[in-house]
């Protein structure tokens, strides 16, 4: 369509050129004035027509194929799992504290002290004395004596004697020949042919539906009671007693001590017989005891001076009070809550899908085949033997023994006896003894002691705990599914197409 725009844009434009030069050389012969039929002829003119220009064209058309093509698909099936949920629950726990609580006691001490105390006891004087008894017993006196007894036994005599003993046996003998059989089997031929079967599968369809769960928590309430508590107090109880003191002192008194004896050796002249070559006379070193001189010593000695006095004491008697001291006990209270549990139900629906199943079918096709037997024959035969056997007789034969026979005999014999019999006389002797008394006295100490009072307190901790809650899982499954593919094909077409070209066509030179 371009080219014949340009084509027609030109030959318009050769047109206009012609007509603007006819008209300026008729305006510049006649001004313009003159009447064209007695004027001069004008030139030819020409005129510009559209003329259709048909041509034949190959074009490629492209065609749209549609095919058969299998691809494979995952399918979404859904199933019912139990998946692990932890909550939180809140458990109590109880826990007991010691409190430490003071109080006094007035704890008894007791002093035990030992008196003397003298008392006499007639104390048992045992005296044994031996007496001899005589008496008579009857000894028994055993005798035994052997006697002979004479008897007769039966005494067995066995005698082997060995014997033959012939007999016949039936030998089989044994014979194996092979023969031809005959027999007809029925050969399976088998052909498999591709058939249709529909069947129906169910769809499962997944419904979430939230449920409301009743449960029950234990909630712990506190309650506060006063109870009363007995204690202990001390109350002051004032007296006054009269105790000696001692207000003694200490002085200062000279004594004199008696020096030690003491060993010394000192040298003693001997007598003048026995005299050295030099004549002088010889001495002896002899041991003599020696009293020190006395000395004096300085020595405290303490003086006594009691002096009574009047003492006041005061000691605490012990009284039980009461106070009120609150008690916190814990009771747990059922209490019912609801839970929103999400429920996946299940619902199969019916599909009908279709399955190329193939089929087998088995036709059996008689074919005779020869089979090799062993037939195997058995003859019996004859046979004598002989088997050696022992024959064993017995025979009594009488013997005579001899038993030899204790025989005891029993004779009481008199025999006299002596007996010593111990005899006990007892003495009653008097003693005099001392006892040891022991005194105890008892005395209030006051004593102070620490008492742990359990408080029980409930606290409630968070609790982890586990449940199993179902959940619907998808499942990815793969699927073989047919499906249309469409293909562009192309192909070539003869195709003729018509355009308008302009056509200059001469007109007529007279004017009309």
């Amino acid at each position: 369509m371009s080219d014949a725009r340009r084509v027609m844009t030109r030959v318009l434009g050769v047109y206009l050129t012609l007509a603007a030069g006819a008209a300026s050389s008729a305006w510049a012969t006649y001004g313009g004035g003159a009447c064209r039929r007695c004027g001069v002829a004008p030139a030819p003119t020409a005129t510009c027509m559209l003329a259709p220009s048909c041509q034949t064209a190959t074009q490629t058309v492209y065609e749209t194929v549609y095919e058969a093509q299998p691809y494979t698909v995952l399918e979404t099936r859904y199933k019912t799992a139990y998946r692990t949920e932890k909550y939180t629950v809140m458990r109590p726990v109880m826990t007991t504290s010691q409190i430490q609580r003071k109080y006094t006691v007035m704890k008894p001490v007791y002093q035990t002290v030992n008196h003397q105390r003298k008392y006499t006891v007639m104390r048992p004087v045992m005296k044994t004395t031996q007496i001899q008894r005589k008496y008579t017993v009857m000894k028994p006196v055993y005798q035994t004596v052997n006697q002979q007894r004479k008897y007769t036994v039966m005494k067995p005599v066995v005698q082997t004697q060995k014997m033959e003993r012939r007999y016949t046996v039936m030998k089989p003998v044994y014979q194996t020949v092979n023969q031809q059989r005959k027999y007809t089997v029925m050969r399976p031929v088998y052909k498999t042919v591709n058939q249709q079967r529909k069947y129906t599968v169910m769809k499962p369809v997944y419904q979430t539906v939230n449920q409301q769960r009743k449960y029950t928590v234990m909630r712990p309430v506190y309650k506060t009671a006063m109870i009363n508590e007995p204690y202990c107090v001390r109350r002051p109880v004032v007296t006054t007693r009269q105790v000696i003191q001692e207000c003694g002192y200490y002085e200062t008194q000279m004594v004199q001590i008696p020096g030690p004896v003491v060993e010394r050796r000192m040298r003693v002249q001997s007598c003048g017989c026995d005299t050295s070559p030099c004549g002088h006379s010889k001495s002896v070193v002899t041991t003599v005891a020696v009293q020190c001189p006395p000395r004096t010593v300085c020595r405290r000695v303490f003086v006594s001076r009691p002096v009574a006095r009047d003492i006041t004491q005061t000691h605490y008697v012990m009284e039980t009070a009461y106070r009120q001291v609150p008690v916190t006990s814990c009771e747990m209270v059922a209490e019912e809550r609801v839970e929103n549990c999400p429920v996946t139900t299940c619902q199969m629906v019916a599909e009908e899908r279709v399955e190329n199943c193939p089929v087998t079918t088995c036709e059996m096709v008689a074919e005779e085949r020869v089979q090799n037997c062993p037939v195997t024959t058995c003859q019996m035969v004859a046979e004598e033997r002989v088997e050696p056997y022992e024959v064993r007789t017995c025979s009594m034969v009488a013997e005579e023994r001899v038993e030899n026979c204790p025989v005891t005999t029993c004779q009481m014999v008199a025999e006299e006896r002596v007996q010593t019999c111990p005899v006990t006389t007892c003495e009653m002797v008097a003693e005099e003894r001392v006892e040891n008394c022991p005194v105890t006295t008892c005395r209030m100490v006051a004593e102070e002691r620490v008492e742990n009072c359990p408080v029980t307190t409930c606290q409630m901790v968070a609790e982890e705990a586990t449940r199993q809650v179902p959940v619907c899982v998808a499942e990815q499954v793969p699927v073989t599914v047919t499906r249309c593919v469409a293909r562009v094909v192309p192909r070539s077409v003869q195709v003729q197409t018509c355009t308008m070209v302009p056509v200059v066509v001469p007109s007529c030179a007279t004017c009309q």
